[in-house]
């Protein structure tokens, strides 16, 4: 578990960044494939009476005339966001010749919108019609009126020719008579067909009608306007980022694990020491020994570990080093040398690293003598010699006090030869033939010898480490990958470095 979470705290930006585009891509969708809301609206037809003429349609054409410019035109006006020609795709009207009434089913992104639209429709249908059939009863009406009033001016005129005709003349008033019976019973006719009329026109001058009026809806009506396309594209684009950090740790080959770095190296572990903050170089080497912090344990182990191996190969000169600068090797080296001390050995302690002495820092002591000052003194006394023989060398180191660079420690049986300083390149000055017999002759007066040397990636330390018993790398678990050391080993192997196990240092760091 504590693997995963790491991996996603160095990777975090991933899924920061996929956070970002998910809720980009979610609302690209949302617009894309927008919900849409159904509203409902139900227009009534009365067609239950018969009228002298063609008021009222079928449903079938009251249907067709929502879509029409005078309906579905006049009502767009108030709409100025909606295409006309997307919005047959979004309109449709449902005759019911059965029932007599016509469905208003409109489908927009916004409920509100949609439910006005449908009501809108649905109120202008009613009033348009209703409307246009009160002026086809006023236009009968007065039509009728007109007739009537027609056929009263002809018996009007009639009865004046009967006043002017004598009354001998009964042949022509009978005939007159006759005229205006007719032109009465036809007036009475236009009479009765008005009452009627009227009568029609109080009880169904309206029969069109809204009995369901669209009510704002509360869920989209398709599918995908359910779908919360925001939360969906980021979900997907996090799993999408989790994956890719899956793949990204396993190209990256860190190491996790000991278990995971022993398979691969097929080599000794020596050690597996975790991160702790703040970094054991706060730690006075003084006060380290009798610490019981799980660190420390972790310190013994590598100790137990390491001093088995060396015993068991009879090995008293001991190099650490590392696959590049700031693994901590200064501290192993210098915890090591410490343990060591503490079970009654006598060690002494060699910081070679020359680039970044640090171990008189970690001691409390001064770097004012010591490696590097030793080395240089021994150069000189080679040049002013006379002789060049291997057994003049010997005489010269003999002839060096190491009581003047050795010191000894606060710790008991722990001594340390420090880096000092020097002008001359570290490479050049660790390659004279008097490091070897340095190293000869502080192991005879010493039970082991634990040189602090800096990095592989600096060419003295190959120097140094053919020179040692045996050699043990200090691996970065934050740093170093598993591929960089299977070839570093592969590397030492074949060189005349005697690597004897690696030393996992910095292991389980959250970032």
């Amino acid at each position: 578990m504590k693997v995963v979470v790491r991996a996603l705290l160095r990777w975090c930006w991933i899924l920061v960044l996929c956070v970002i585009i998910g809720w980009l891509v979610g609302k690209e969708l949302a617009v894309l494939i927008p919900p849409t809301y159904q509203a409902t609206a139900i227009v009534q037809v009365n067609t239950s009476h018969n009228s002298s003429f063609q008021a009222v349609q079928s449903v079938t054409a009251y249907a067709f005339l929502i879509t029409s410019d005078n309906v579905l035109g006049t009502v767009l006006q108030s709409y100025p966001n909606l295409n006309r020609q997307a919005l047959a795709k979004q309109l449709l009207v449902t005759p019911n010749t059965t029932g007599q009434s016509l469905t208003i089913q409109v489908n927009l992104p916004t409920a509100k919108n949609a439910a006005k639209l449908a009501n809108d429709l649905a109120n202008v249908l009613v009033s348009q019609q209703n409307h246009l059939i009160k002026d086809q009863y006023a236009k009968q009406l007065q039509l009728l009126t007109n007739q009537i009033n027609e056929e009263q001016k002809i018996i009007d005129t009639l009865n004046e020719k009967i006043l002017k005709t004598t009354t001998s003349n009964i042949t022509l008033i009978q005939q007159y008579n006759t005229e205006i019976d007719q032109h009465r019973n036809l007036q009475t006719q236009y009479i009765n067909q008005k009452q009627n009329l009227l009568t029609e026109q109080a009880l169904y001058s309206q029969p069109l009608s809204v009995i369901q009026t669209a009510s704002v809806p509360t869920k989209p009506s398709s599918l995908a306007g359910m779908i919360p396309w925001v939360p969906l594209a980021m979900l997907v684009l996090v799993i999408i980022g989790s994956v890719a950090i899956y793949y990204l740790e396993q190209w990256a080959d860190r190491v996790n694990s000991v278990y995971a770095l022993q398979q691969k190296v097929t080599q000794p572990l020596l050690g597996s020491l975790r991160w702790i903050q703040p970094g054991p170089q706060d730690i006075p080497l003084q006060t380290f020994c009798e610490l019981k912090q799980p660190y420390v344990e972790d310190c013994r182990v590598m100790m137990a570990d390491v001093l088995f191996r060396a015993e068991e190969a009879r090995a008293r000169i001991l190099a650490v080093t590392s696959l590049q600068s700031g693994a901590g090797t200064s501290s192993v080296a210098a915890q090591l040398a410490a343990l060591l001390a503490q079970s009654r050995r006598r060690v002494l302690l060699i910081d070679a690293n020359l680039h970044a002495p640090s171990l008189h820092l970690r001691l409390g002591m001064h770097n004012q003598v010591g490696l590097a000052h030793m080395l240089e003194d021994a150069r000189m006394m080679q040049v002013h010699s006379t002789t060049g023989s291997h057994q003049s060398t010997v005489n010269m180191l003999d002839r060096i006090s190491l009581d003047n660079y050795i010191m000894a420690t606060a710790l008991e049986n722990l001594y340390l030869l420090p880096a000092g300083s020097s002008l001359l390149n570290p490479t050049s000055l660790l390659s004279i033939p008097e490091v070897e017999q340095l190293l000869s002759s502080v192991a005879q007066h010493s039970d082991y010898v634990v040189i602090d040397c800096p990095a592989l990636n600096f060419a003295e330390m190959h120097m140094i480490g053919s020179l040692s018993d045996q050699t043990f790398v200090v691996v970065d678990a934050t740093r170093d990958r598993i591929k960089q050391i299977v070839k570093v080993k592969d590397e030492l192997t074949g060189s005349g470095v005697k690597l004897s196990g690696f030393i996992v240092n910095k292991l389980g760091r959250w970032v």
